[in-house]
C-alpha cells in the first residue's frame, strides 16, 4: 500500500531539483502580509480500497465538515487571485483538488459537490479524455458549466524531471491546448505528474503560459512564494477524518478568524 510518505517522496526530490529556479518564473507578490490557502489533493472517490481512493461516504463526510466550519470552496481563478493580493474572499477559502481525470470524480464526487454547492478544480490528463474509467469531454463540460475549474495534468501523465529535452515542453503547450479547445477559455494552471518537476519543467511552464503550477508537497499554498510550486495536502483511504488533517495541520477554523 502506498504510504503518504512514499507518495509525497515521489515528489520530494523535485524540490531540491528546483530551487535554485528564479522567482521570476511565477507571480509573486511582495507584502507585508501573507496569504496562506489550503489547497486539499484528491484522486479518486469510490468503493475501492487502494490509498488513493477515498470512499463516497468518506468524501461526503469531508464536505460536510468543510461547510459546517465555514469553508468557502473556491475556483482554480480565486485561488490565484486570492494569493496575488486580489479582492479578499468570504469565510475561509480552500481549493479542492482532483488529479488524472478519473470518470468517479463525475459520478461520485461531482454530484455530492453540487449537494452542497460547492466546486473543485480537477486536473485532466488529455490523453486519456474519454479512455475506461476516465471522464469523456460532454462530461468535462457539464462540470465546467456547473462552475468547475479545469487544469492541465499533461497529455501521457510522465513524469516530467524524467522525460528527455523538449518533452516535458511538448507535453505541457499540447495539454493546455487541448483542453482549452474543449472548454472554450484559457488554461492557466498545472499540475505535476506524480509530483514530478525541475528547473527546466518550470521554465517550460512558464513559457507555456501557465499561471501556477501545483505540486504534492505537504503544506499550505503561502502568497509569497513561486505561484508554479504551489503546496497541497494529499488526502487518502487510510487518512482519519479530514477535521483531523486539518488540525493536524494546524488549520483549524477558529485559528482563522
Amino acid at each position: 500500500m502506498l504510504t503518504r510518505r512514499q507518495f509525497i517522496k515521489r515528489g520530494a526530490t523535485t524540490l531540491l531539483a528546483a530551487s535554485g529556479v528564479s522567482f521570476f518564473l511565477g507571480p509573486r507578490i511582495s507584502r507585508a502580509a501573507t496569504e496562506t490557502l489550503p489547497i486539499l489533493l484528491y484522486h479518486r472517490v469510490g468503493p475501492e480500497s487502494d490509498a488513493l481512493t477515498i470512499s463516497i461516504d468518506r468524501f461526503k463526510e469531508d464536505m460536510h465538515y468543510l461547510s459546517a466550519t465555514g469553508y468557502q470552496t473556491i475556483t482554480l481563478e480565486q485561488g490565484r487571485d486570492y494569493l496575488s493580493g486580489g479582492k479578499p474572499l468570504q469565510g475561509n477559502p480552500i481549493l479542492l483538488t482532483f488529479d488524472d481525470g478519473y470518470l468517479n470524480n463525475y459520478t461520485n464526487a461531482f454530484p455530492i459537490l453540487q449537494s452542497f454547492s460547492m466546486v473543485a478544480s480537477f486536473f485532466i490528463i488529455t490523453g486519456m479524455i474519454g479512455q475506461q474509467n476516465r471522464i469523456d469531454v460532454p462530461q468535462l463540460r457539464e462540470m465546467a458549466s456547473a462552475g468547475m475549474s479545469f487544469g492541465s495534468h499533461t497529455v501521457s501523465h510522465r513524469p516530467l524531471a524524467e522525460l528527455a529535452t523538449g518533452e516535458p515542453r511538448q507535453e505541457l503547450i499540447q495539454s493546455k491546448g487541448d483542453l482549452e479547445d474543449i472548454l472554450g477559455k484559457k488554461i492557466d494552471f498545472v499540475a505535476y505528474p506524480c509530483g514530478s518537476y525541475n528547473q527546466d519543467t518550470l521554465q517550460a511552464a512558464h513559457d507555456a503560459g501557465y499561471q501556477a503550477g501545483l505540486t504534492t508537497h505537504m503544506g499550505f499554498a503561502n502568497s509569497q512564494e513561486n505561484f508554479l510550486t504551489l503546496n497541497r495536502i494529499p488526502i487518502f483511504h487510510f487518512d482519519r477524518s479530514l477535521s483531523y488533517v486539518m488540525l493536524r495541520k494546524g488549520w483549524a477554523p477558529s485559528l482563522l478568524g
